[in-house]
C-alpha cells in the first residue's frame, strides 16, 4: 500500500491556480503489466470529509521493465467497489482425502501391510511393504476447509497370492481391514462481501517495439462523479489484456477541494465486460439486454457514460475493429441518443512513429490513447420514484469470418441532485499552449491559444469574457459567444496575444461574467500551463522535400502530399500547389518578421514513410542558407505536420525590400504560385521560349499571392517577368 500527499509545486501550473487545497494520492507506482490479468493494489485516499470540484485521474503508462510490448493491447483502470452486502455461494466438501485425493472409499490398516509376489529371479517370495497413506479428515462445519485431524495408515482389504515352489499360485489370503472410510460430500455456504468494479479509463497500448525502455505517457480522466467511492482504503484495479511483458502503470489521483456541479446521488454498471459479435440479434439479447432501474426519490438528473471499443478483424466486415458503426440509446423505447463509435484522428496521433499500423482508424481508439467516454443526458427522459428501462442497441451487421469481432461495453448509470449553480463557468483545459503529452502534436505555438471550457451551470451560457496571456505580461481579453446547455463544452481558439513576453514560460487564462453577470463559483474560472518557446529561425532559409511514390491518381503522379506556410492570421504565405510524386524539391523561401506555421498534409494519412504501405520513403527539412539542418522533421507522420515558428531578425517592409518576390514551385506541374510585397501597379508576363506571351496581368495589391494555372501549357522551358516602375525581374520556369 502506498500513500502519497505531495505538494501541488510542479503540476499546479498545468490544472490549477487559485490556492484551492489539492490532495495526490499515488496507488500503482510503475506497477509491471507483464502477462494478462488483473494488478491490484490497495491505496488510502482522502477520507471523503472534504467535498472536491474535480478528481483527475492521471494515468501514466510506461515500458515495463523489460521495456514495452509490440502489440496494441487494452488495459483498463477499474475501483473494486466493497458495496457493503453481503453474499453467499455454495461450495462441496469431501469428509477425508486420502494422500490429497478424493476416493469413494478407504479400506486400511492401523499397521504395516504387504504385498506378496513371485520374484522369478531367486524363485521365492517377495513382500513389499505397501505405501503409506495420508488421510485428512474434514468434519468441522463451521470450519469445513480446516482440517481436523490427520493419520498415516496402510492399505488393506485386498488379497495376498500364496505359491508353491515353483511360483504356481495355489491360493490367496486376505488382508484385514482396521477401518473403513466412506466419504460423502456435504454442502456448505462460503460468505463474501459484494464487490462491483467501475471502470475509471481505458488506455489501448502502442506498438511497443519503436519505444525507448524509458518511455511514458499520460493522459488525464475526469473522475468527479466517482467522488462517493473514491474515500478511505480502497482497491485499485490494473487490467492488462496482453498476452506479453509489457508495460508499467502509475496512477495519480488529483483531488481538487470545491463544489461539484452536482451531487451524485446512486451509480450502478448497466453493462459491463466483453462479448464476441456473431450477428446483431444475438449480441442484443445475450449481451445488451434491456435493463429495468429505479431513479431514486431524491434524485432530479441522470446520465449514461458509456465507453465502448471494438477489437478483431479476420472477417469480411473488418469488424470490429476497423468497422465504424453507430450505437443507440433507448430510454423507455424511445431512441434518445446516436453516438458514433469511431475515432477518425489516428493518424494525428500525439505518439508517433510506432511499429504497425498506427495510423489506420479505429472503433472509438487508436493505438497508445485513450478510449472516449461518451456522456448521454437523460434528465428529461427520467421521473424521480419512477423505474426506467435503459436499451443500448448496436447498428447491426453481418458477419462471416474466423475471427469473432467483439466490443468491451462498460455502461454506467449516475443519478443526481439538482445543479448547485445557475450561472457559472468553467475552464477544464489549456489545449494551446501545453506540455501535457495528450497535445504534443499541437504544440508549441506562437499563434492562437485553444481553450476549452464547460458551462457549469443550469442556466444556458451564451456569452463570456475571457482574459489571458503570459504571466508577467500583457493581459489580452476576447468576448465568446455560443451556446452551451449544462455541462456542454467547447474549444474555444483566443486571437493572437499582443506579446508572448512575461516572467515565466507559463500561459494563463480567467473567465468572466457568464451570460453577462457575476459568475456564482469563481473557484473554478483560472488555469495555468506551462509551455515550451518556439523555434527561432532566419528570415531566409530553405525548404527541402522529397515525396515518396503515395500519388493521388496513376495518371497525373500527383502527390499525396502538399504544404504551406501560414502567418499568424492564417493567411497563405508559401503554398506548394501540386506536388510530383519521387520528386525532389527545394524551394528558399524569405520570411518577414512575426509568428508561422508550417503545414505538411498528406492526403492517404500515411505521411512520406510508413512501413505497410508500397509507396517508398520521402523528407522533409529546413536548412539554413549555407550552413546546417534547422529542423529535421519524421517522415512516418501520419496525417499532417504542424509547426509553429518565430522569424525574429528579419526587417520590415521598407522602400528598399518592397519589391521581392518568389516564384515556386519550380519545377511544376499544373500551379505556379507568385509571392511578394510590391506598390502600385505590377506587371507579369509568362512566355515561352520563342518569346511569345502565354500569360499577362497586371497587379495593384501591396501583399500577393497569385496562382497560376499551366495545366493546359505543353511540357518544357518558359519564363515569367515580373517588373514595375520600381525594379525589373525574370525567371526560368520548367514545366513538366
Amino acid at each position: 500500500m502506498k500513500k502519497y500527499y505531495l505538494t501541488l509545486l510542479s503540476i499546479s501550473l498545468t490544472f490549477i491556480a487559485f490556492s484551492q487545497d489539492t490532495t495526490i494520492v499515488r496507488i500503482h507506482d510503475n506497477t509491471d503489466m507483464t502477462w494478462y490479468g488483473n494488478y491490484d493494489e490497495w491505496g488510502v485516499l482522502p477520507d471523503g470529509s472534504s467535498e472536491y470540484r474535480k478528481i483527475n485521474l492521471h494515468y501514466t503508462m510506461g515500458c515495463a521493465t523489460n521495456g514495452c510490448s509490440d502489440w496494441d493491447y487494452t488495459t483498463q483502470i477499474f475501483i473494486r467497489h466493497r458495496t457493503g452486502e453481503i453474499d453467499s455461494s455454495m461450495q462441496t466438501s469431501p469428509l477425508f482425502t486420502s494422500n490429497g485425493n478424493i476416493v469413494d472409499t478407504l479400506f486400511y490398516s492401523d499397521t504395516a501391510s504387504y504385498v506378496s509376489s513371485w520374484n522369478t529371479t531367486t524363485n521365492s517370495v517377495d513382500s513389499i511393504l505397501t505405501t503409506p497413506i495420508e488421510i485428512i479428515l474434514f468434519n468441522d462445519p463451521q470450519n469445513p476447509t480446516m482440517s481436523t485431524d490427520t493419520m498415516l495408515v496402510y492399505e488393506a482389504g485386498f488379497y495376498n497370492m500364496i505359491y508353491d515352489s515353483l511360483g504356481n499360485v495355489i491360493d490367496s489370503v486376505y488382508s484385514t481391514e482396521d477401518s473403513i472410510l466412506i466419504n460423502s460430500d456435504y454442502n456448505w455456504y462460503q460468505i463474501f462481501d459484494v464487490i462491483e468494479n467501475y471502470e475509471l479509463a481505458r488506455v489501448i497500448t502502442p506498438y511497443g517495439n519503436s519505444l525507448s525502455n524509458n518511455w511514458k505517457f499520460t493522459s488525464v480522466f475526469d473522475i468527479t462523479d466517482f467522488a462517493h467511492i473514491l474515500q478511505d482504503s480502497v482497491e485499485i484495479r490494473c487490467h492488462y489484456s496482453g498476452w506479453s511483458s509489457g508495460f508499467s502503470a502509475t496512477l495519480d489521483f488529483e483531488f481538487i477541494e470545491g463544489i461539484p456541479p452536482r451531487k451524485v446521488t446512486a451509480l450502478e454498471n448497466i453493462y459491463k465486460g466483453s462479448s464476441g459479435y456473431q450477428n446483431s440479434a444475438a449480441f442484443e439479447n445475450n449481451y445488451l439486454t434491456s435493463k429495468k432501474v429505479l431513479i431514486n426519490q431524491n434524485s432530479v438528473g441522470a446520465m449514461i457514460k458509456m465507453t465502448t471499443t471494438g477489437h478483431g478483424f479476420d472477417n469480411n466486415q473488418s469488424a470490429a475493429e476497423f468497422k465504424p458503426i453507430n450505437y443507440y440509446v433507448n430510454i423507455d423505447g424511445v431512441q434518445t441518443h446516436t453516438q458514433y463509435n469511431w475515432d477518425d484522428k489516428c493518424g494525428e496521433n500525439p505518439i508517433y512513429p510506432q511499429g504497425g499500423t498506427w495510423i489506420y482508424d479505429r472503433a472509438n481508439w487508436c493505438p497508445g490513447t485513450r478510449a472516449e467516454s461518451y456522456n448521454h443526458e437523460i434528465t428529461n427522459y427520467v421521473t424521480s420514484g419512477d423505474s426506467t428501462e435503459i436499451d443500448i442497441d448496436f447498428q447491426a451487421y453481418n458477419w462471416s469470418g474466423t475471427q469473432t469481432p467483439s466490443y468491451i461495453v462498460e455502461c454506467q448509470l449516475f443519478q443526481y441532485e439538482d445543479a448547485n449553480f445557475v450561472n457559472s463557468a468553467e475552464v477544464i483545459d489549456i489545449i494551446k499552449p501545453s506540455i501535457k503529452d495528450e497535445h504534443s502534436r499541437k504544440n508549441p505555438i506562437c499563434g492562437k491559444p485553444l481553450i476549452k471550457i464547460r458551462n457549469y451551470g443550469k442556466s444556458q451560457l451564451t456569452t463570456l469574457d475571457i482574459e489571458y496571456g503570459v504571466i508577467g505580461g500583457t493581459t489580452n481579453t476576447f468576448s465568446w459567444s455560443g451556446s452551451l446547455d449544462f455541462l456542454e463544452t467547447a474549444e474555444v481558439e483566443l486571437p493572437n496575444l499582443s506579446s508572448w513576453d512575461g516572467s515565466a514560460s507559463v500561459f494563463f487564462v480567467e473567465l468572466k461574467n457568464p451570460n453577462g453577470q457575476p459568475d456564482d463559483y469563481i473557484e473554478n474560472n483560472y488555469m495555468q500551463s506551462e509551455f515550451e518557446n518556439v523555434p527561432i529561425y532566419p528570415e531566409t532559409f530553405a525548404l527541402w522535400v522529397g515525396t515518396n511514390g503515395g500519388v493521388i491518381n496513376n495518371l497525373s503522379q500527383e502527390s499525396e502530399t502538399s504544404w504551406d506556410f501560414y502567418d499568424n492570421n492564417g493567411n497563405t504565405v508559401y503554398s506548394s500547389g501540386s506536388l510530383y510524386s519521387n520528386t525532389q524539391y527545394r524551394d528558399t523561401l524569405t520570411f518577414l518578421k512575426g509568428c508561422y506555421t508550417f503545414v505538411m498534409e498528406d492526403s492517404d494519412e500515411d505521411g512520406l514513410d510508413f512501413w505497410a504501405n508500397n509507396d517508398g520513403g520521402g523528407m522533409v527539412r529546413f536548412r539554413e542558407i549555407g550552413a546546417s539542418w534547422l529542423k529535421a522533421f519524421n517522415a512516418d507522420f501520419g496525417s499532417n505536420i504542424i509547426h509553429q515558428f518565430f522569424i525574429e531578425n528579419s526587417q520590415e517592409i521598407t522602400n528598399e525590400n518592397l519589391f521581392n518576390w518568389d516564384v515556386f514551385p519550380n519545377p511544376t506541374n499544373n500551379q505556379l504560385k507568385i509571392h511578394g510585397h510590391s506598390e502600385g501597379n505590377t506587371q507579369v508576363k509568362l512566355s515561352d521560349n520563342l518569346g511569345r506571351i502565354i500569360i499577362d496581368f497586371n497587379i495593384s495589391e501591396t501583399k500577393v499571392l497569385e496562382t497560376l494555372d499551366l495545366k493546359n501549357l505543353k511540357n518544357g522551358i518558359y519564363f515569367i517577368e515580373i517588373s514595375n516602375d520600381k525594379s525589373y525581374i525574370s525567371k526560368k520556369i520548367i514545366k513538366y
